[in-house]
């Protein structure tokens, strides 16, 4: 029982990774230090003889300056020198970042007292400290003197910003394994999928970890925008790209057009949105409400997809207007139960025939107006009355209280509607004609039993013009609209 445990404690400390506590939280991590290797150039031939088993690193034979080209950027530790001789007089370390960059002077040695027949050994560290860190991809030695070097071994490690434990340093450049959700061969930059905080070296304060944006699994990729991060107060920069399942927005949260979002399904789920779906004929168009998914109807259609007729319409055979309305009995304005003109109160009342007029220049002459307009709606206005919201359309002759064009209330009396006078629907086109005579309120516009309400016909137009050209030029005068009496007229 004793080996199990210990074999299964060793096993979960070699599994164990450097870059997370044990509680799974991101921290600060670092490779290991390993001896690097790297090309050397000499700038002069002179040799001296290298003893069996000098080591691993690069060699020369140099009495002048040394360049070793460490093929990457590695942080360095330290350098070790060893000469065939005593040291020289005087030695000078430099580094450079890139082939062809500056060089930066690292370490400067002045004059020394060396040990003669014996090889001097000098060793440069890197000082500690995380602004100490001396990052080089080439080095080079000055020296004077005639001394001979005889090896050079530099040692460091890969440089990963704080979020790799392990370093591929044999592969060219070298690799760095990267944790905390970065990438890149030195851990520089963020996954494509976690995005939404701007990417940071770690430290041993903060492990600065990539965090991943919020596409609700709708998106793979993601961009950072500085503009909106500060905008959040340091929370939130991710903007995702390339939202799938019919998806959009910044967090592909919503649903292109086209689309509408299911309340059935979570918004991660891959049917989030559904088709809207709308009806070829029926809708106005193929974009529906993304919340309730109802596709913009045509009139007199109804449905989420406007597939069907609402109430009092019917089908039709128009494509652009699929539903048409019912002509219902109930839509006429003589709604009073049980009045006709079979009624004996209604006997005699009505004084004009409502099916047809022979309009003459007298005729027209005596009529207070005429007036081609739309019946809209009516509504009951006390126990005596009914108004009704019309459209005039044209005005061929005008009353003493002038009647404007467009929209505008008109009275009937309750009783001439009963007896069947006046038969009007809404929705239909009207001549009427009429006289004021014993309005109540000259400024109303007042249709009753002295006055006609005919259904249109468009050939009415021209005739009419022709009348109102005749009275603008005099052929009124003399004619005067005669004045009802209570009785009826033959």
């Amino acid at each position: 029982m004793s080996v199990t445990f210990v074999l299964l404690l060793f096993l979960s400390q070699a599994t164990s990774d450097p870059c997370y506590d044990p509680g799974g939280r991101p921290r600060f991590c670092l490779p290991p230090v390993t001896q690097l290797a790297g090309g050397v150039m000499a700038s002069c031939p002179q040799a001296c003889a290298l003893p069996a088993g000098s080591g691993p690193g690069p060699a020369a034979t140099c009495n002048s300056s040394l360049t070793l080209d460490l093929d990457g950027p590695f942080l360095l530790t330290s350098v070790s020198l060893r000469f065939c001789t005593p040291g020289p007089p005087a030695l000078v370390l430099s580094a450079a970042w890139a082939a062809g960059g500056p060089w930066r002077l690292l370490w400067r040695r002045p004059a020394w007292p060396g040990v003669l027949g014996a090889p001097e050994r000098v060793t440069f560290r890197s000082p500690p400290g995380p602004k100490a860190k001396v990052v080089v991809s080439h080095l080079r030695v000055e020296f004077g003197g005639q001394a001979g070097l005889a090896a050079a071994g530099v040692r460091g490690r890969c440089q990963c910003h704080g979020h790799a434990a392990r370093c591929a340093a044999r592969t060219r450049p070298p690799r760095c394994r990267c944790r905390h959700h970065t990438t890149g061969p030195g851990c520089e930059s963020c996954r494509p999928s976690h995005r939404d905080w701007p990417w940071r070296p770690a430290t041993p304060q903060h492990p600065h970890p990539c965090l991943p944006c919020s596409c609700n699994q709708h998106a793979r990729r993601c961009r950072f925008n500085s503009e909106l991060f500060r905008l959040s107060g340091g929370r939130s920069g991710g903007v995702c790209e390339r939202c799938r399942h019919h998806t959009a927005g910044r967090h592909c949260h919503y649903c292109q057009p086209g689309f509408w979002r299911d309340p059935s399904q979570s918004i991660t789920s891959r049917k989030a949105c559904k088709a809207c779906q709308c009806h070829p004929i029926g809708a106005t168009g193929g974009t529906c409400n993304q919340t309730s998914g109802q596709c913009p109807c045509k009139l007199g259609v109804t449905g989420l997809t406007c597939n069907r007729c609402g109430p009092g319409y019917q089908q039709s055979r128009s494509p652009r207007m699929p539903c048409q309305r019912v002509p219902e009995a109930t839509t006429t304005l003589a709604t009073t139960p049980g009045a006709s003109r079979s009624d004996p109160q209604c006997q005699n009342y009505c004084n004009v025939s409502d099916t047809s007029v022979h309009m003459s220049l007298q005729k027209y002459c005596q009529q207070d107006y005429v007036l081609h307009a739309q019946v809209l709606t009516f509504e009951v206005a006390g126990s005596a009355w009914r108004r009704l919201a019309v459209r005039v359309l044209a005005v061929y002759k005008q009353r003493a209280q002038p009647v404007r064009r467009g929209s505008q209330d008109a009275w009937v009396p309750r009783v001439d509607l009963a007896c069947g006078c006046l038969r009007l629907r809404p929705g239909t086109d009207y001549l009427l004609l009429g006289s004021a005579a014993g309005d109540p309120d000259p400024a109303r516009l007042v249709l009753d039993r002295h006055g006609l309400a005919l259904p249109w016909r468009p050939r009415w137009a021209r005739p009419l013009r022709r009348l109102q050209q005749e009275e603008r030029a005099g052929g009124c005068r003399g004619l005067r609209p005669p004045t009802p009496s209570p009785g009826p007229e033959h």
